[in-house]
């Protein structure tokens, strides 16, 4: 009974200490493939794509985000490496010069159990921001996903819900 206790002890010991390296919240497990749930989103001026999906894929501090979408004249297909917490990554070589939408950094960052995202950006010649914001919903089946673009001409703000496959 003596040895139960005292391995219960020093694993709650390891896990508060793994949490206060965390700044003491868990982050949460966002793994896996996620469908947009156009239903429960709100695209604001953006017409919703006719299919989107993320598939993220986490470990530890390290992150890959494969991003899906497809809308009537284009599909999409890119994926953002980071790591958190570990300042810019640049991402030109994935959108040639002269595309009209191009990331050109992204760096991730944890605020709580939100993971941030924020993409330096170029839309036609422009520079911009992109922040996304991560946040797990409904017992770990939903990601909700808060998006806010800065451009010189003004600002954008979407709300994108998936489902968890």
């Amino acid at each position: 009974m003596r040895q139960l206790f005292a391995g219960v002890a020093v694993t709650v010991t390891l896990a508060a200490g793994a949490m206060a390296q965390r700044g003491g919240v868990a982050r949460p497990d966002l793994n896996g493939v996620w469908r947009l749930n156009a239903a429960e989103s709100d695209f604001g001026q953006v017409p919703p794509p006719v299919k989107q999906s993320e598939e993220i894929t986490q470990a530890g501090e390290e992150m890959a985000i494969a991003v899906s979408i497809e809308r009537p004249e284009t599909k999409q297909n890119y994926t953002l490496r980071l790591r958190v917490g570990g300042g810019e990554t640049p991402m030109e070589m994935l959108f040639p010069a002269g595309t009209p939408f191009r990331i050109l950094s992204v760096r991730g960052e944890w605020k709580g159990a939100v993971l941030v995202v924020t993409e330096r950006v170029e839309f036609q010649g422009t520079a911009g921001t992109l922040e996304a914001r991560y946040q797990l919903a409904a017992a770990g089946k939903k990601l909700k996903k808060t998006t806010h673009v800065a451009m010189p001409d003004g600002t954008l703000d979407t709300m994108t819900v998936y489902d968890r496959e």
